[in-house]
């Protein structure tokens, strides 16, 4: 009976040790909220990424920004956006060292800077980075003012939510 007592104790200050309290309640409480906002819009986001009218409409504004690109332009402007290439797509060649070094290594010999070469030919691929592309609304909501949205009163909200962000990771770091 006395053991029962006691390991009945223990085990509730196991979980009561497991249940944050008070500011560090708080702290995990926000965290989890926002967790789970990120969570949800990631899935929304791959979701929307996977869609096959966006992956073929990206593919052809990609087209027309790469054959842009080629004019000197960046940007294109409809009624509503502009279209402006962030970044270029680009060839990358990378090479597979681990595989050409495993074929090299037996092979060392007085044709070794000839082998070498070709065994990094035969491992070397060619990668092909899309372009990425950003889309800025050109007609901005009105505030209770009347006036426009500005871009620094955008600027600041960003600010705003990086140091939230970081004011959580310091709570964290205590």
């Amino acid at each position: 009976m006395l053991i029962e007592e006691i390991i009945k104790k223990q085990l509730k200050s196991l979980v009561e040790a497991k249940q944050a309290k008070g500011k560090m309640a708080d702290v995990m409480d926000e965290f989890s909220v926002i967790h789970e906002q990120i969570t949800k819009l990631k899935a929304e986001l791959k979701t929307l990424e996977n869609d096959p009218q966006y992956k073929s409409n990206k593919e052809k504004v990609s087209e027309i920004m790469e054959e842009l690109k080629l004019t000197g332009e960046k940007a294109v402007e409809t009624k509503k956006y502009i279209v402006t290439m962030a970044r270029s797509g680009s060839e990358q060649e990378t090479s597979k060292y681990t595989e050409i070094l495993r074929e090299f290594l037996p092979l060392i010999s007085k044709r070794l800077r000839g082998v070498y070469e070709g065994i990094k030919k035969s491992h070397t691929s060619i990668k092909k980075v899309g372009p990425s592309i950003e889309v800025t609304k050109k007609e901005m909501k009105e505030n209770e003012n009347g006036g426009g949205v500005s871009l620094s009163s955008a600027k600041s909200g960003i600010k705003s939510v990086g140091t939230m962000l970081d004011k959580l990771k310091a709570k964290f770091k205590k």
